[in-house]
């Protein structure tokens, strides 16, 4: 294998440390506090807002940060040099909660809220720092298309194998060796694939040594500004609603419409989908290096889309497993071709403003998207409450199964719907989009 092969594959390693903390982190710290250190409900969710607002402005101050970060080793690769190891310490302190604390009332101020929040902050501030500096690299290492499809592709490889990793076996290794040693194993894990990832990173300085930097309000104005950007985070944004959708749904859909209450079972329900996109990632590698990113991203939302649709009609575990196994095809276009396009975007802004900004971009796309955890809540909470879902109720009313048939299927389907739209009006395509790969000397030749 050549080196430039093995570069991609160290630096898409990166992803297996994003994905692994990040999902072990949202999927079982909530658990943790709540079920086994007996914090209560309420200030569970008073320090959850409070990290939800500062997780929505953490991401664009990091992209600022990053952007205006001027070194002899570039931008980006310091901010991961130095962060590492440290978030893989605050990763254990998540889970490392001092002995002192248990035991005690842990209502709303308490010693362990107070902890709580210190280190749910913590984590977030440098989990925010490292992976905006990590994906921000990808636009500029990878100028040609085929070269971000190829790398997209591994990254979402990598993504999905530490998925299954946190949402399978994080409660049974905290169970075998203890919550703060799975932090630990975790937390080392992560460190070290960021660590290894900066041995396929490249940056070059001399390039942007001289540009000037962009002070915040005007970098805010500028993204704004940018009508490409627009359209593609409106699409984005549906693309997240329905991933984060269709996860929150599964359990409630197998338990009240198909009658499965095993956890494993539910389990892979959802896992089917993620499974059968390892291998479907060589199609969509295939479609990005012949299509437009514009192109492949609409037949993904079309095809996504319409293999839901027998989710509304199906009556047993078997067919409907068979069912979110199909969902893989059009999962994984979702998956590795939105980082390709906002690449696009990142493009043309640059010569735009004559300076790159992939920090700033990859932060506001995250700020925006967080609004699709709103969405998600209120139209989960919105349909139960409408079809009189009641949780003391071992059987449900039928327009409960009724309402998670139609969150399962016509919701997404109408947000697939309003993300080939944004997606149409998206304007880096054909010409304009082949005059910025020009002028940027990325033009496949």
């Amino acid at each position: 294998m050549t080196s430039s092969y093995w570069r991609k594959l160290l630096y898409a390693f990166g992803m297996f440390g994003v994905a692994l903390s990040y999902q072990a982190f949202t999927g079982w710290i909530q658990f943790y506090y709540l079920d086994v250190l007996r914090l209560a409900p309420a200030a569970m969710s008073v320090a959850w807002v409070i990290f939800t607002i500062w997780n929505m402005f953490n991401d664009p101050i990091a992209g600022q940060l990053s952007d205006n970060t001027r070194t002899r080793w570039g931008r980006r690769i310091p901010w991961i040099a130095v962060l590492s190891i440290p978030l893989g310490i605050s990763f254990y302190l998540l889970w490392a909660v001092p002995s002192g604390l248990m035991g005690k009332s842990a209502a709303l101020f308490s010693g362990l809220w107070w902890y709580f929040l210190a280190v749910l902050l913590l984590f977030d501030t440098l989990w925010s720092a490292i992976t905006i500096n990590y994906v921000a690299l990808f636009p500029e290492m990878y100028p040609k298309q085929s070269e971000r499809a190829s790398v997209s592709a591994w990254r979402q490889a990598f993504t999905i194998v530490a998925l299954i990793l946190a949402i399978v076996l994080t409660k049974d290794i905290a169970e075998s060796i203890g919550w703060a040693r799975m932090g630990m194993l975790f937390g080392g894990i992560t460190a070290l694939a960021f660590l290894v990832s900066l041995a396929g990173s490249r940056e070059h300085p001399e390039n942007y040594r001289e540009e000037p930097t962009v002070p915040f309000t005007r970098a805010l104005r500028y993204t704004f500004e940018n009508r490409s950007f627009r359209w593609f985070v409106m699409m984005n944004l549906m693309v997240e609603f329905t991933l984060l959708v269709l996860p929150a749904v599964v359990p409630l859909y197998a338990k009240y419409v198909l009658g499965v209450t095993e956890g494993l079972q539910q389990g892979l329900l959802s896992g089917a989908a993620f499974l059968s996109a390892v291998p479907a990632f060589a199609l969509w590698s295939w479609a990005a290096k012949r299509w437009e990113t514009r192109q492949a991203v609409m037949a993904s939302m079309v095809a996504f889309g319409a293999l839901l649709l027998p989710l509304l009609f199906v009556q047993t575990y078997t067919q409907a497993i068979i069912t979110t196994a199909a969902l893989g095809l059009g999962l994984a276009g979702l998956l590795m071709l939105r980082d390709i396009m906002l690449a696009d975007v990142i493009d043309e802004d640059s010569l735009v403003a004559g300076v790159r900004r992939e920090g700033m971009y990859f932060g506001m796309n995250g700020f925006i998207i967080r609004l699709a955890f709103a969405f998600q809540g209120a139209m989960l909470g919105g349909m139960l409450a409408l079809t009189g879902y009641n949780p003391v109720l071992e059987a449900q009313p039928p327009n409960v199964a009724l309402g998670l048939r139609i969150l399962i299927t016509l919701v997404p389907m109408a947000a697939m719907t309003v993300g080939v739209f944004a997606a149409w009006k998206y304007p880096l395509h054909g010409a304009q989009l082949r005059q910025v790969k020009a002028q940027i000397g990325s033009l496949e030749t």
